[in-house]
């Protein structure tokens, strides 16, 4: 049978051929027994104020800024990390990058380079959710994976394209939304949601448990295919790889207890930590991705221990922290510079 060219080349260590520039962000997703957590960070060079926030069902929302947007009114409270609060979207600043909301469901953004990501234009009947809303939308709404894949594959909104100015070091630059998403909620059930020159391409179950950023998520799945190991490098691809190989030795030692599987869901954010000038040498043009903060979510406890990297104090965030019926958002906490 004739090797494909992912096969060989993984002979070879020229990832970067094939995968071109990356940026970064990891996740793991973790559900046995009594454990139902995630690993997250999120890596950018720059400053972060991950400002977390609360939000109580029933406020009133407006997920894009056309002339057909999907709006209404929450259905659930929510936590939140807004991120970056000096970039601007057609909504307004900042972008919810992290989402988690009462009924234990989970959605969030991960960098995806527009390499791969395009969106496909909206129809004129179906109401439209901005690709940079995708967290909000989904955390407000549904308390299943299966009900937010119900409502993106059954096309009942348009997710389109968005833009974000003013990103840290870009300059005051715009682009459009480089982004893919995933979702997880309390029975074990994960989906990665992807729109690759304009093709909607959803990813469910086991192999949709970590998630990285370029290339695309069935390149990804290729590699592991062909027996790919993780290396030392900080490329998504070996990111990834590292992740998987923890969630994999858990799951081989049957790691159900809650406790015991936080801690060794350490190991994720451990092993696949950047350091603020640690440089990605896989690619062409070495580049610096660190990561600013890390999450970790328990979904059952409703309950989020947050790791930002300068300040060595974990902050703790649960949905006690503010009232969940009363529909205005809380401010629960900031990075210690912005406050």
């Amino acid at each position: 049978m004739k090797k494909s060219i992912l096969a060989l080349l993984l002979a070879t260590t020229a990832t970067t051929a094939i995968v071109g520039t990356a940026a970064a962000c990891t996740t793991a997703v973790y559900n046995n027994g009594n454990a139902s957590l995630t690993s997250r960070s999120m890596d950018w060079f720059g400053h972060d104020e991950a400002a977390v926030i609360g939000t109580g069902k029933g406020a009133k929302v407006v997920y894009a800024a056309t002339q057909n947007p999907e709006a209404g009114t929450s259905k659930y409270a929510t936590l939140k990390i807004d991120s970056f609060l000096e970039s601007t979207t057609a909504l307004g600043n900042g972008v919810v990058a992290e989402a988690m909301n009462e009924a234990g469901l989970e959605a969030r953004i991960l960098y995806l380079g527009r390499d791969y990501t395009a969106f496909p234009e909206g129809t004129a009947d179906t109401p439209d959710v901005s690709a940079l809303e995708v967290p909000n939308w989904a955390s407000d709404n549904f308390a299943t994976v299966a009900e937010v894949l119900d409502a993106i594959e059954g096309s009942k909104v348009d997710i389109v394209d968005a833009e974000i100015c003013n990103l840290p070091n870009s300059n005051g630059h715009c682009s459009q939304a480089p982004v893919h998403y995933q979702f997880a909620d309390k029975t074990g059930d994960v989906a990665i949601v992807e729109f690759v020159k304009g093709e909607l391409k959803v990813y469910r179950g086991n192999e949709a448990n970590a998630l990285t950023n370029n290339p695309e998520f069935s390149v990804h799945l290729e590699f592991t295919a062909n027996g790919k190991k993780s290396d030392g490098s900080i490329h998504p691809i070996d990111r990834r790889l590292r992740a998987k190989e923890i969630l994999s030795d858990m799951y081989a030692r049957n790691v159900t207890d809650n406790t015991a599987a936080k801690n060794a869901m350490k190991a994720v954010a451990h092993s696949t930590f950047a350091g603020y000038e640690q440089l990605d040498h896989s690619l062409e043009n070495p580049n610096v991705f660190p990561t600013l903060w890390t999450v970790h979510t328990d979904r059952n406890a409703g309950e989020w221990t947050l790791d930002r990297y300068d300040t060595w104090e974990a902050e703790t965030y649960d949905f006690s922290m503010f009232d969940l019926n009363k529909p205005e958002t809380t401010m629960l906490g900031i990075h210690p510079k912005n406050k």
